[in-house]
């Protein structure tokens, strides 16, 4: 289900989702074609191995043991990447060590060997190759000062790369492609949880969460804008109270509540036609408004509703605890141009006539009821 509930979520937001992997897209050619600096790498590589001419046997043998120990190998490798060997080395090439501001060093260990692998990148290929085999040079004097029992030589120099490392566009594109699916998914799903909590703040005022029929403000409001769009229209209202719940309902558990609330609602809709509306208008009462009927053809359908609603209820399953609504229903209609409110009045006395008689439905009269 909740795999399901995410595909409905991606579909809905699939053209978030195309635009911010083309945007990443563009974004990322435009910049590797137009903006980015190329930038090479030349590497060389240095092996550390005991003197032979300055060591007998034994001394051969303690070095290769001290080598296996790797202090020896990684002294050298922080003698590369010392600032001080690198200024000066720069100062031996014939040129300001500030000239050199793009380029960055590193030396690094490689694993299981006694070999150092010196980088160097910046944005011109021989130059950087200049500089790696420059400053690696004057780190082997150097050591060579200090240190007799071992010797660092070159394995490899390092010449200039006719290839740059960064940018790469095909593989800099595919990546910046998943990004952006990665981050269009994100925006999907981060809108439909929007768009769902800005549809339930307004159901709030729209929708009364016991019942899922419309609130009383929303009610009220549609039927006086259908009035002031068409001044003459012919309207039923009908307000259908649930007397037989009336002296329980403070004790019922809210789930029951729901339940009877939903059932009622999901009658009247069954019951009515398309452009008829369902409201709750009070605690124990819903009201229906009847667009373009009048109030003896809406008679009928009011004792057919109130029929089907005096049905008991099952609140659990196996009809362990049914309830019988009881309903009493008053109505009115407007034919002459009648204000809202005095339609509204109408109804209500109508709704009294069906409480105090034993006639449960009935229709407001101009000399009502005598």
């Amino acid at each position: 289900m909740e795999v399901r509930f995410i595909l409905k979520i991606l579909q809905r937001g699939w053209w978030l989702i195309l635009i911010s992997a083309l945007l990443a897209l563009n974004f990322s050619l435009i910049y590797s074609y137009y903006f980015a600096s190329p930038q090479y790498e030349s590497v060389a590589r240095f092996i550390v191995s005991p003197n032979l001419q300055s060591t007998d046997n034994q001394d051969i043998v303690d070095s290769l043991d001290t080598l296996d120990r790797r202090s020896i190998i990684a002294t050298y490798a922080e003698v590369l990447n010392s600032n001080q060997i690198k200024q000066e080395a720069l100062l031996l090439l014939g040129d300001d060590p500030s000239a050199f501001e793009d380029y960055t060093m590193s030396a690094t260990l490689i694993p299981d060997a006694n070999v150092i692998r010196y980088s160097v990148r910046g944005p011109n290929p021989e130059v950087a190759a200049l500089l790696a085999n420059g400053i690696g040079q004057y780190a082997i004097d150097y050591v060579r000062r200090l240190y007799v029992v071992y010797n660092i030589d070159f394995l490899d120099r390092a010449t200039p790369d006719e290839e740059a490392i960064r940018p790469r566009p095909l593989q800099d594109a595919i990546l910046a492609l998943m990004v952006g699916t990665v981050i269009g998914v994100g925006l999907a799903i981060f809108r439909d949880q929007v768009s769902a909590t800005i549809t339930r703040f307004g159901q709030r005022n729209t929708i009364d969460y016991e019942s899922q029929a419309y609130t009383r403000t929303y009610f009220d409001r549609h039927m006086r804008q259908e009035v002031v769009k068409q001044p003459d229209v012919i309207i039923t209202l009908g307000i259908i109270h649930l007397n037989g719940i009336q002296d329980i309902y403070d004790s019922l558990p809210q789930v029951y509540i729901n339940k009877i609330m939903r059932k009622v609602t999901e009658t009247l809709r069954y019951q009515l036609r398309g452009n008829d509306i369902v409201g709750r208008w009070s605690k124990l009462q819903f009201a229906v408004l009847l667009l373009g009927t009048d109030g003896i053809s809406a008679a009928s359908r009011f004792e057919h509703i109130q029929e089907i609603l005096d049905q008991p209820i099952s609140l659990e399953e196996g009809g362990e605890f049914d309830i019988n609504l009881d309903v009493r229903i008053g109505f009115a209609d407007r034919q002459g141009g009648e204000a809202i409110n005095v339609l509204i009045n109408q109804a209500e006395s109508a709704l009294n006539i069906s409480m105090e008689s034993n006639t449960k439905t009935n229709m407001y009269k101009v000399r009502p009821f005598g």
